[in-house]
């Protein structure tokens, strides 16, 4: 039994709208370095990089700056760095080939499927390369989005400043839709002064500070792990 024609023009509008409030997330994390311009110079894009995953484990110490006093030194800071999950990537593609599948009768809503089954798949393939060029990284003090190479991604192209957010800054964080099936993650922090915050299309609680999405680019139960380790605030 078919579905009427306006159920699927609807279904496919709803995708569409979360799609692009995905792309907007995904936009705000890519990294300063490897940026090209994109729809009108609107919007960027991460190039693909060859860096291997690391898998989850403490990297190398990290020695900080020395202390004032001769001969001492503060204690390395432990980081752990969160696995990749390409769920998410594979996934879009997936989806798109699903669209783009040929239908029996072509129609306008057939060949709307087509284009967002194109949509899809391009934008599978940017999350592929989000995965394999960023990380997610937990110090002591603070979480972090950093390049593969555990380099800095440079300043946050929404608000400014460095990807780099003390816990105790945190007053919210989930993932949407739900943590069984994270599509996206979510936190607002404090930390950002009021003078620089933005206003987000997708609107989870009513708190004070500036909200963050982000794609499940990284184990969704590893982040939760170490949010909840960390004592980051949730409601």
């Amino acid at each position: 039994r078919t579905r009427p024609a306006w159920v699927e023009r609807r279904a496919m509008l709803q995708y569409f709208v979360y799609l692009l409030v995905l792309l907007d997330a995904a936009h705000a994390f890519a990294p300063a370095g490897l940026r090209v311009p994109v729809l009108g110079g609107k919007g960027t894009i991460s190039a693909p990089a060859l860096a291997p995953a690391p898998a989850l484990a403490s990297a190398p110490a990290l020695t900080s700056a020395p202390a004032l006093a001769v001969g001492r030194t503060r204690p390395p800071l432990a980081l752990d760095v969160a696995d990749p999950s390409y769920n998410l990537a594979i996934g879009s593609v997936i989806l798109g080939g699903v669209f783009g599948l040929p239908s029996r009768q072509p129609s306008i809503v057939s060949r709307l499927g087509y284009t967002l089954g194109a949509l899809c798949a391009a934008f599978g393939l940017f999350i592929a390369f989000q995965t394999t060029t960023l990380r997610f990284t937990f110090s002591d003090s603070d979480f972090a989005l950093v390049k593969a190479d555990g380099s800095s991604t440079g300043k946050n192209v929404v608000v400014g400043g460095d990807n780099v957010w003390r816990y105790d800054t945190f007053v919210n964080w989930d993932f949407l839709p739900s943590e069984s099936f994270p599509v996206l993650v979510y936190f607002r922090e404090t930390q950002t002064p009021a003078e620089s915050r933005e206003e987000v299309p997708l609107v989870v609680d009513n708190l004070d500070g500036q909200v963050h999405f982000f794609p499940a680019i990284s184990d969704a139960q590893q982040l939760k792990t170490q949010f909840l380790q960390h004592r980051c605030a949730k409601i």
